[in-house]
């Protein structure tokens, strides 16, 4: 006969009775990282002796979205195993389908119902957690959906040096029409002016939505130099912007200003781009 003991008790509550107790979760809620292929929702176990184990009953109820997509039951039973003296009780859920890309969040309650040893309660007074709420957020696809990103976006200068020095911008604001690269589903393209005071032709300028899930602005050169060195745009890589495929309607992209160090460079920088 394997009997456990731990560092968990019953707090006194159940005079000096080591069968006594109760089981509650040990947080109220987890978010999950984007791909996950399973969820450990970790229990607390205040019961000092349960020498046959103890089979704690759940249930699973939607909050928002089909949970029933990632996962395939309702509910089940978690064991609490009296030889591992740890004491360590998880709710384990596989997720199907975790690792693939989609734009919606699901949100979904873990209940805890019953415990089949009498004298172990679900909880033990009105602050026991006996709901566990666990979101999936958003997660970036390998490949970018074709709506997203695509489509009429203003464009406003955030942070820039050499343009609003010398009395124009570094990108000419107003309305810009993002379009993907036919050679990188990836890449977003749109055609803007840099320093339009003094090189007002348009210009196909990158945007790259990487799968590290950042967005890398492509190199931009203006064609002119405050030295033989040309001035230019290049990615910010250390500084790089997160991209959430669950987010287009504005975002900020951070770069680097006079890459070539023609102007007294480099410089941070970032624009905006926002939806219309």
């Amino acid at each position: 006969m394997v009997i456990a003991f731990g560092c968990d008790n019953n707090d006194g509550r159940f005079g000096d009775n080591p069968d006594l107790g109760w089981v509650e979760f040990r947080s109220a809620a987890t978010t999950t990282i984007q791909a996950p292929i399973s969820i450990s929702i970790p229990l607390s176990i205040n019961v000092p002796v349960y020498q046959n184990g103890l089979n704690i009953s759940y249930t699973i109820t939607s909050v928002e979205g089909d949970y029933t997509q990632f996962i395939s039951s309702s509910g089940g039973v978690a064991f609490a195993d009296p030889s591992d003296v740890t004491r360590n009780v998880s709710i384990e859920l596989p997720i199907v389908g975790g690792d693939l890309g989609r734009d919606f969040i699901t949100i979904f309650d873990v209940t805890l119902t019953a415990v089949d040893v009498d004298g172990v309660n679900i909880g033990v007074d009105n602050e026991s957690i006996l709901t566990h709420r666990v979101t999936l957020p958003c997660s970036n696809p390998a490949v970018l959906f074709d709506t997203f990103f695509v489509g009429d976006y203003t464009i406003q200068d955030v942070v820039a040096t050499i343009g609003p020095g010398n009395g124009t911008e570094n990108f000419q604001s107003g309305t810009i029409t993002l379009t993907i690269d036919p050679m990188n589903p990836n890449v977003r393209i749109f055609s803007g002016v840099v320093l339009p005071a003094f090189t007002p032709n348009p210009q196909d300028i990158s945007l790259d939505f990487t799968t590290d899930n950042v967005v890398r602005l492509g190199i931009v050169n203006s064609g002119i130099g405050c030295s033989a060195a040309e001035y230019s745009y290049g990615p910010d890589d250390a500084n790089a912007t997160p991209w959430d495929i669950c987010n287009e309607q504005s975002i900020t992209i951070n770069y680097i200003e006079d890459i070539n160090s023609s102007c007294g460079g480099p410089f941070p920088a970032s624009f905006v781009l926002t939806k219309l």
